[in-house]
């Protein structure tokens, strides 16, 4: 059957003058950003040869014109109307219905696959219009292919679709600029006996062909590679769709559409409303209609079935047949995420062994047996001015059993368990990625293969040689950039101020709700002000963290837009550190402050410190770490359930409202519902890519590591997140986004120098967590010393002071109406309460009534406690971050398999590399002779 004509492209006279160049031009460097230390060669004889007929594009059919489109001069004015065809012909050339085939992912000709489509609605603007135009042309300069589907053909009966198609010879072009590896033997290196083991934790393994181990050597027309044919002999299925369409993204990427300095980029067009999109399609639909194990059809529902459908939480993630679908920047993530998960299990168990024995052993703690029992009726002092009265120690009976369950001796066993969970945690991690590495190809991906910054190479004033390449290149000063970063940083210093400020917010919040809880005349409600203030403050710091967060990345994105930095894992790493220290203190800023100053500066009854008025919020007799186990818990699992809620919710609602339409349609008329119009109508991809999926998962290792020693049950509560997590994003990849395009990436950024940096903070704070929030360290002292048998006291007696009620001065002292209502007529003038604290006692033997100076100073105890407390971070933090460097030490960030690996590839790509120069002069020697004669 002849080719049918379809629509040509959109504002170009005559197709076919460019029609010999579009099939093996080499990169057109001159009329787009080009990429650093290339030149662009003149076009060679061979690329300005016709195609055949898979490689050439449709013609205009000027007979029957089917659709007008007026073309647009470069300053906006209309220009002659051109009009195009999108008629189609059988081989008798009658006309034919020309509706396009709803589940082809090829142009019409049925050979030419579509790497990319770009959406877009006519409008009413003539430059918009212009611009269009400008971009289809410079796009077919390039070598692209366009091939565009008429508005009457869409579900809207609106919007255009262009679909672009790189030709064989233009990808070999791109391949070679970009060093892409392909196969050239393969690994005939043993695996160690040690990949071979089942791990304790093994999973099911996905039905998914796994692939063939490669030896590797970047890509060049003339090399000898496994499956490939030469130059010569077009093989569209030798380069992976995800290869091709992130060659074509390179190219839509860096292609101008104006002589403006600013004018370039599909991005660019996208944001001035040019384009509504831009995407590569998905391999067809996610679901068959077929049933049993030949059900699958493409790959798409090979990963849909076996990766992210519910039932498939048992199985492994399939890592590479994910890299091969998403690219490796993708494939990073989820093999980071599941390696993550995984290494939660043994984390998981020993929590909740600890937590298990703390709720076990609960009725034998003594020091809430002490609360709840002999020393219960002790009379304390009130915990805020005037409204609150005295109250009896047992109140906090069922507060101080809690408490155990995260205040025990297991705590510390807990601790160090975490400590060293997360350096092996982060040395195996390194090991697994280097793995990653050599398996992908993409060990020296930042510092050979990726290239500069459109942004950068056009906003860039100044121009210096390569050393590398000898080449001309962008370049800024470091004059330049320091005055642009340090700029950035004051701006981020300011914004931190503004979290500080919230959270100060929630701070006061906390003050006036406990005042107006004691206020109440129901005794239940005051008896519970504490926790009624925690939960509320918790849930009030969730709501602000979410609001705050838009805010915070839109300034991120536009700070770091003006650092103007030259490749893009540069400027991601530099986003990731502005947001994360912002989330890092709208996250832990409300915690920090209950772990370290909550209870601290509050003074004694008798000078309390006021800042707001109001004196600071005291902790329970039994402490505060319940109170931050709260906290944790609610700020931790609510952003989990409030983060997936939007990740299950939202795109489901975007998707229905985008595609009602087209789902009308397809009850109607089941082709005309194409599988670029099923694309269009998913969510698109995220701008900044996985960056909010990394940043929920690092915040929550920063709660299963920072704060563990108050909550032994995050790594659990984390690992029944990620079970969910993993599968949930794996959906929202396959069925709710638009296919992103392939993206390589190295390693998963700066987020790892985020998580050492956190690993090594997690020894200190939790150190300090159980010095300062816990009892321990006063616990042990009361214990394991001389105190027991010298005071004669108990625990609780000795930890509380007393305080004379006559002392109180007039903002503090209660009403009576509310003494009162408590205790009857007994006044407690002249009488005493206790408190928490170490201070000297009006019935001390260092009290004197005529000197100030001695009454209610802290006393010898308190400093024997303070030092014990200091001493005991000082040798926890030495002993775990000692152990760890150890750990470091002695397991190598490079398994010996991948290392030896690595060297017999670059062993075979210098053989390979040799027999090339030698076939090449064998060449011109044939060539020498054949002149001669």
């Amino acid at each position: 059957m002849a080719t049918p004509p379809a629509l040509g492209f959109e504002g170009v006279e005559n197709m076919a003058e460019s029609e010999g160049n579009a099939g093996g031009v080499y990169p057109r460097l001159s009329g787009s950003i080009g990429f650093e230390g290339v030149s662009p060669p003149p076009p060679t004889a061979e690329g300005n040869q016709p195609m055949d007929s898979s490689e050439s594009s449709y013609l205009v059919n000027n007979d029957k014109p089917s659709s007008s489109y007026k073309r647009y001069n470069s300053d906006g004015t209309a220009a002659d109307a051109v009009e195009l065809a999108i008629d189609e012909f059988d081989e008798g050339g009658k006309n034919r219905n020309d509706t396009p085939d709803r589940n082809t992912l090829t142009f019409r000709d049925g050979e030419r696959i579509i790497d990319y489509v770009l959406a877009y609605s006519e409008s009413s603007e003539a430059d918009q219009n212009a611009k269009r135009d400008s971009f289809h042309k410079a796009l077919k300069e390039e070598g692209l292919q366009l091939e565009i589907e008429d508005k009457k053909y869409s579900q809207d009966l609106e919007t255009f679709f262009c679909k672009v198609h790189m030709p064989w010879k233009m990808c070999l072009e791109y391949a070679e600029l970009f060093k892409i590896k392909m196969p050239i033997q393969k690994n005939d290196v043993d695996e160690p006996m040690t990949a071979q083991c089942c791990t304790p934790f093994a999973m099911c393994r996905p039905n998914v062909e796994e692939e063939e181990d490669y030896f590797t050597s970047p890509f060049y027309k003339d090399g000898t590679f496994i499956d490939y044919q030469g130059p010569d002999v077009p093989q569209p299925n030798f380069f992976t769709p995800a290869q091709r369409s992130r060659m074509v993204h390179e190219v839509l990427l860096r292609t101008r559409y104006g002589d403006e300095q600013q004018q370039f980029g599909i991005k660019r067009l996208v944001s001035q409303g040019v384009y509504t999109s831009f995407f590569p399609l998905h391999s067809g639909s996610y679901k068959s209609e077929k049933l049993g194990v030949d059900r699958i059809e493409n790959k798409r529902q090979e990963l849909f079935y076996e990766w992210a459908r519910p039932g498939a939480f048992m199985k492994e993630q399939p890592y590479d047949a994910i890299r091969e679908y998403f690219g490796e920047k993708v494939a990073i993530y989820f093999s980071w995420l599941g390696f993550y998960t995984l290494m939660l299990v043994p984390a998981s168990i020993v929590g909740l062994i600890v937590f298990i024995y703390g709720l076990a052993t609960m009725s034998t703690d003594p020091t809430s047996n002490e609360i709840c029992g002999k020393d219960g009726d002790l009379i304390m002092c009130p915990q805020c001015d005037e409204l609150c009265t005295y109250w009896r120690l047992n109140t906090s009976c069922l507060y101080s059993r809690v408490t155990y369950t995260v205040d025990n001796p297991a705590t510390i066993f807990f601790t160090i368990f975490m400590a060293l969970w997360a350096t092996f945690f982060m040395e195996f991690w390194k090991r697994q990625q280097a793995r990653i590495q050599y398996d992908w190809d993409v060990a020296d991906y930042e510092e050979a293969e990726q290239s500069m910054r459109p942004e950068f190479q056009a906003n860039a004033q100044n121009k210096k040689k390569n050393p590398i390449t000898h080449d001309y290149e962008p370049y800024m000063t470091m004059w330049e950039r320091g005055l642009r970063i340090m700029s950035s940083l004051m701006f981020i210093f300011f914004l931190l101020l503004v979290v500080l400020a919230a959270i100060l917010a929630i701070i006061i919040y906390r003050i006036f709700v406990v005042v107006l809880i004691y206020n109440s005349p129901d005794q239940l409600i005051k008896s519970q002000a504490s926790l009624i203030t925690t939960v509320t403050a918790a849930c009030l710091s969730v709501i602000v963290i979410t609001l705050l967060n838009k805010v915070y990345e839109k300034i991120a994105v536009f700070l770091t837009d003006r650092e103007m930095w030259k490749y893009q894992t540069e400027w991601e790493d530099s986003f990731t550190v502005k947001m994360y220290l912002f989330q890092f203190a709208n996250y832990y800023g409300t915690i920090f402050y209950i772990a370290f100053i909550k209870g601290r500066i509050i003074g004694y009854p008798g000078d309390y410190i006021r800042p707001f008025y109001y004196r600071n919020e005291e902790c329970d007799p039994s402490g505060c770490l319940t109170e931050l186990a709260i906290q944790l818990a609610i700020v931790m699992v609510g952003k989990q359930a409030l983060n997936n809620f939007k990740e299950i919710v939202i795109p489901i609602l975007v998707k229905l409202f985008k595609s009602r339409k087209g789902r009308k349609k397809i009850e109607t008329d089941d082709d005309k519902y194409t599988s670029w119009e099923r694309d269009y109508d998913l969510v698109d991809f995220p701008v900044h890519g996985l960056y909010e999926e990394y940043l929920e998962m690092v915040i929550q290792y920063g709660f299963v590591t920072l704060f563990v020693a108050a909550f032994p049950l995050a790594p659990f509560f984390a690992l029944l997140n990620n079970i969910i997590e993993v599968r949930l994003d794996a959906t929202k990849m396959i069925t709710q986004w638009k296919r992103p395009m392939a993206d390589r990436a190295q390693d998963i950024g700066t987020w790892f120098v985020i998580l050492q940096a956190i690993s090594k903070m997690a020894v200190l704070i939790n150190a300090g967590i159980i010095a300062f929030t816990s009892d321990f360290i006063q616990k042990s002292m009361y214990e394991y010393t001389d105190v027991k048998q010298d005071t004669g006291q108990s625990y609780i007696e000795w930890s509380l002071s007393t305080f004379r009620t006559s002392d109180f001065d007039n903002e503090s002292m209660p009403i009576p109406a509310f003494e009162n209502a408590t205790f009857g007529d007994t006044i407690y003038a002249n009488h005493v309460c206790r408190y928490r604290d170490f201070r000297n006692n009006p019935n001390s033997s260092t009290w004197d009534d005529s000197d100030p100076s001695t009454q209610y100073v802290l006393t010898k105890t308190y400093w024997h406690v303070l030092t014990a407390r200091l001493a005991f971070i000082l040798v926890f933090e030495h002993l775990v971050l000692g152990i760890a460097e150890l750990i470091n030490f002695l397991v190598p960030d490079v398994p010996i398999d991948v290392r030896d690996r690595t060297l017999r590839e670059k062993f075979l790509a210098k053989v390979s590399l040799h027999e090339r120069i030698k076939h090449q002069k064998e060449s011109d020697s044939a060539e020498v002779v054949g002149t001669t004669f």
